[in-house]
């Protein structure tokens, strides 16, 4: 598939079939219009499945190089760019940010325009603008936020700077529906959600049942923490709390946690697999995720007899390719658990297969992937998982 998709980045084809006669030079611009945007769309997507580190080739390199193309191809590209937003580095989240803040001035370009045609003048079309919100559906950001205006900005122009990459990030991260956060991140989140909620109870002040100032029902957290986590900066401030209110579901991946030592200890002794969970989720605030129904892990799929040494030195030269297994528990179980001081371990689930889902009566659930990607045991790896749909 990758092959193809490569294939239709060229401007022509050398079609051929197995019955027919090879038919040299098609022109793209011979196909017709709802065909050539078909496969415009599909060669637009984003190679997150890809066997490349992301860090060596970026996933979204052959959708930014269609919209290079033209003005029409970039309209047809974008939306596939932006169905899921990956952040992982300070440079990532600066130029997005920049990104917006362009499209805040090229909309009110248009508004300017159409105002040029109520009043019976001609109107310019800005083929710039393009509203990024409504075709976001994840957003992942993986860097502190520290620096999401250019360092050069010195006191007294930072602070400024500052609030206004806040007012244009705020209303785009809190539209998506499927919101991750890297631990690191989560105070460059409350910034955002203060803001929000200032603007919205400034807004509607005489209207308490006006709904909250964001769409996410999916939070997902990556990356290593301490057993309290930063959950204070949600749970002790009013939008906080009742963002944390809204949540259904709630998604964990780290590379190291996925990889970790009793895994190791178990397969290799060919032992079935059986799941750790990180000590911090004790210190989870249960009360606070009053809509919370799920909570979900995921890990690589492997099978016993499994030698750990040949996996370490293996897989970080030239990675491995496995399935991933979406562990899955009820809340209302983790709720019982909470007050519990062991080691939380859920037991094997025997034989599993690709493509299969299996459900406990304990209300513990498994999943395992139809398809397989490419570990490299680092940060790639839970990035790629998030970003391939494959933990939620």
């Amino acid at each position: 598939m990758r092959v193809l998709k490569a294939g239709l980045l060229q401007t022509s084809f050398s079609s051929y079939s197995l019955v027919m006669d090879p038919i040299a030079n098609f022109p793209f611009t011979n196909l017709p219009a709802e065909l050539a945007l078909l496969i415009l769309k599909y060669a637009a997507q984003p190679t997150f499945d890809q066997t490349d580190k992301y860090e060596t080739k970026s996933p979204y390199s052959s959708t930014l190089a269609l919209c290079h193309v033209s003005k029409a191809v970039r309209r047809v590209a974008l939306p596939e760019l932006l169905h899921t937003v990956s952040l992982p580095k300070s440079e990532n989240l600066r130029m997005f940010v920049d990104a917006l803040r362009m499209q805040q001035e090229y909309a009110e370009i248009q508004k300017q325009n159409e105002s040029r045609l109520e009043c019976g003048e001609e109107q310019t079309q800005n083929d710039l603008y393009f509203d990024y919100a409504p075709h976001i559906h994840k957003i992942w950001i993986g860097c502190s936020g520290a620096n999401i205006v250019p360092d050069h900005l010195l006191h007294p122009h930072y602070a400024p700077a500052r609030k206004l990459a806040i007012s244009v990030l705020t209303p785009v991260l809190l539209a998506t529906p499927s919101l991750a956060l890297a631990w690191t991140s989560l105070g460059l989140f409350s910034e955002c959600l203060e803001h929000a909620w200032k603007y919205h109870a400034d807004t509607n002040a005489n209207d308490e049942q006006s709904p909250r100032p964001w769409n996410t029902k999916t939070l997902t957290l990556s990356g290593e923490t301490t057993a309290g986590g930063q959950w204070e900066l949600l749970k002790d401030t009013p939008q906080g709390s009742a963002f944390l209110a809204s949540i259904s579901h709630l998604t964990y991946g780290s590379h190291t946690t996925t990889f970790d030592e009793f895994l190791f200890i178990s397969m290799s002794h060919g032992l079935p697999r059986s799941y750790n969970l990180p000590s911090w989720m004790k210190s989870i605030p249960w009360p606070h995720l009053k809509n919370l129904q799920t909570f979900s892990m995921a890990y690589p799929y492997i099978r016993p007899p499994f030698d750990i040494y040949d996996f370490e030195h293996f897989i970080k030269r030239k990675g491995r390719s496995f399935h991933v297994e979406v562990l899955t528990l009820s809340a209302a179980m983790l709720t019982r658990r909470r007050d519990d001081r062991r080691d939380w371990r859920i037991s094997a689930f025997g034989d599993t297969a690709p493509g299969k889902e299996y459900i406990r009566s304990d209300r513990v659930g498994l999943k395992v992937s139809d398809s397989s990607i490419q570990f490299w045991f680092d940060d790639d790896d839970w990035e790629k998982i998030w970003a391939c749909g494959l933990c939620a």
